[in-house]
């Protein structure tokens, strides 16, 4: 492991942030965004948005929701934004459709939750507010029984994430700027 700097300049607002991580080539997607079903049809901005949504990653991800959704980027204990509000990516495991989003028992905020689903090959958007969080998180077990998690399961027949759907929004917009 190393440490690497992070410069993003936003709006006039230079975040720089040190993080840990192995030096490796630039992580590239598996799957070209054009070969995707849920490019297909789209044209012009929509398309535009889509493709820039499926592409980021990380700490760009987390960039973009603070500035479309009006609060900054901090990257603090327990919180990501000055919202005190997290961001969090998991996907749909390709054997079970079970979504998995560990390491949650510090955040004092709303999780912003993408997930990428493998059937429909496309993102999913979830905002679970501060004070449903107790509702959904669950106990891990064994090493990790400090630790918390939540746990949903993609339904394809009925295109629903059993009781995590409740949580479900549009899109990225939404996303970024919900309150809560």
């Amino acid at each position: 492991m190393s440490f690497a700097m992070h410069t993003v300049a936003i709006g006039g607002t230079v975040i720089t942030r040190k993080t840990k991580e192995k030096i490796m080539a630039k992580k590239s997607k598996f799957i070209p965004f054009s070969f995707l079903p849920a490019s297909w049809g789209l044209k012009g901005e929509a398309y535009q948005r889509a493709k820039i949504e499926y592409e980021l990653d990380g700490i760009d991800r987390k960039i973009a929701l603070a500035k479309v959704g009006g609060y900054e980027f901090v990257d603090a204990e327990g919180y990501d934004f000055t919202d005190f509000s997290d961001s969090k990516t998991a996907s749909t495991n390709p054997n079970t459709n079970v979504v998995t989003i560990s390491s949650i028992e510090n955040k004092i905020g709303a999780l912003r939750i993408t997930c990428y689903n493998h059937v429909k090959q496309a993102l999913d958007y979830f905002f679970v507010p501060s004070n449903k969080l107790h509702t959904v998180a669950l106990a891990c077990y064994g090493k990790n029984s400090h630790k918390q998690r939540i746990i949903a399961r993609y339904n394809e027949a009925g295109d629903h994430y059993n009781q995590f759907e409740k949580f479900r929004i549009a899109d990225f917009v939404t996303l970024a700027q919900t309150k809560g």
